[in-house]
């Protein structure tokens, strides 16, 4: 590209745009998607385009204008020129930014996402990519998976190890892809078509129709991290192409960016630092043995309470093995929360014996022995269990005469704040009298001082 015989040169449309690197690489169908996501800018003189220590993951082209970079001292390393050789490429592309860039005259730039252009060219540029271009229906099926939640916070290299390991798949309308009940075996992508999602009503023998999906939108990745059977349905509604990524390669490539497991020690620590248990078993199981002072989101709830929790907090999840907890992780984090998961679950991992786990009174009738044994060591005897019931009775009386004089102290402490609201709205009310004659005493001064000042001006001019 030549440089122009003037500075003034304008921006002229998509024939610059087509001659950007690595543009200009780009299949016909890919520039298509790209520019079809891509946003121009007009920039003031005196703007920054970004600064130094910036991660926007944005491609930034400067189309018209000059433009300073700028280091940390304030001294300007460089300067670049719209239409020379240097602006076919990004403006100092590193993440995060080692420069300033400040517009020197009025500036138009063109931004890009940088991770759908590293997607495009990984597709473009590999054999698999290459063969499939001239088919692609849908253009913005990757955009569109993008910015899925199984997928929105992926690195950029690693989107494009996931793009090689995917396979492609020829599907008919009416073929089941994955059958409610199954073993989890793939992860898959929408590339065309639609399908519908249903599950089985329990013991009715048809499908509920849940949703449809279409190109971009991915399934079939909670019984994968969750190691659960499927548990739902979902066939083609119309013929289309499918992406497929084998378990093995969806564990490696999504679930342990998700999942981060830690051990008791650890997750006990970050509870200290205001960390928060969050136990995804079911109500009942909860209700029988737990973690003190976490709290419970059943797994089945994870998706419609997630926006409840706080995005301030670190949320440590459990269950008795870690497979729920996994699946609720997957799903926490690709919403943006900061989540790890109890290594082997409560059943492995908490003694028993520590503080801090509260579990259901035992009824002594259950630890009684069958006729015609014999107690062992490991069994309590009648009169221990007798013993053990006295103990938590006399227990429970205690802990209710403490909850009745907490609920008296509470009562007297609402009786006196009470007390106080109304002292306060009479100290209020006193306040805006006072206020009030306070304007009033103000304003007969302020008439008081001008008639003053009248007298005096009278005055002098009587004894001129």
């Amino acid at each position: 590209m030549k440089a122009p015989n003037s500075q003034d040169k304008k921006f002229s449309g998509q024939e610059i745009l087509r001659d950007l690197i690595p543009l200009n690489s780009l299949t016909e169908s890919s520039y298509k998607e790209i520019i079809s996501s891509l946003t121009i800018e007009d920039i003031s003189a005196g703007c920054h385009l970004f600064s130094e220590e910036d991660r926007d993951t944005r491609s930034i082209y400067l189309l018209d204008g000059v433009v300073n970079f700028i280091d940390s001292s304030g001294k300007v390393t460089g300067t670049i020129s719209a239409g020379t050789d240097p602006a076919r490429s990004p403006l100092a592309n590193q993440q995060p930014r080692l420069v300033t860039a400040r517009a020197i005259t009025k500036s138009v730039i063109a931004c890009i996402d940088s991770t759908l252009l590293d997607v495009l060219l990984t597709l473009d540029q590999s054999a698999e990519g290459k063969a499939k271009q001239g088919t692609r229906a849908s253009e913005n099926w990757i955009t569109q998976m993008l910015q899925s939640e199984a997928l929105i916070k992926l690195p950029p290299p690693d989107i494009q190890r996931l793009l090689l390991k995917l396979e492609s798949v020829n599907v008919k309308a009416g073929d089941v892809i994955i059958r409610q009940g199954d073993e989890g075996d793939y992860f898959y992508i929408i590339r065309e078509g639609k399908c519908a999602v249903t599950r089985l009503a329990s013991g009715e023998g048809w499908d509920i129709p849940l949703a449809e999906l279409c190109p971009g939108d991915c399934f079939g990745e909670e019984a994968l991290v969750s190691e659960v059977k499927r548990n739902a349905t979902i066939s083609m509604v119309t013929d289309g192409t499918l992406m497929r990524l084998s378990k093995k390669n969806f564990v490696a490539l999504l679930k342990k960016n998700r999942v981060h497991y830690v051990n008791y020690e650890l997750a006990t620590a970050a509870v200290k630092q205001g960390g928060i248990w969050l136990d995804v078993r079911l109500a009942d199981e909860f209700s029988r043995h737990s973690i003190d002072n976490s709290i419970n989101v059943p797994l089945f709830m994870v998706r419609d309470r997630a926006h409840g929790l706080d995005p301030e907090k670190k949320y440590i999840i459990c269950c008795d093995t870690g497979r729920r907890s996994a699946a609720a992780a997957f799903l926490l984090s690709q919403r943006g929360l900061e989540v790890c998961v109890l290594e082997g679950g409560m059943n492995n991992s908490i003694p028993t014996d520590l503080p801090g786990i509260t579990t259901e009174t035992p009824d002594a009738a259950n630890t009684k022995p069958d006729k015609g044994t014999t107690a062992t060591s490991g069994t309590r005897k009648p009169a221990e269990n007798n013993k053990n019931t006295a103990g938590y009775m006399a227990k429970l009386k205690t802990l209710q005469k403490e909850r009745d004089a907490a609920k008296e102290e509470n009562r007297a402490i609402r009786s006196q704040l009470a007390e106080l609201q109304k002292e306060m709205s009479a100290l209020q009310a006193s306040m805006v009298g006072y206020m009030s004659k306070s304007m009033q005493l103000d304003a007969a001064f302020q008439d008081d001082k001008q008639a003053r000042a009248a007298l005096s001006d009278l005055i002098n001019k009587l004894a001129d």
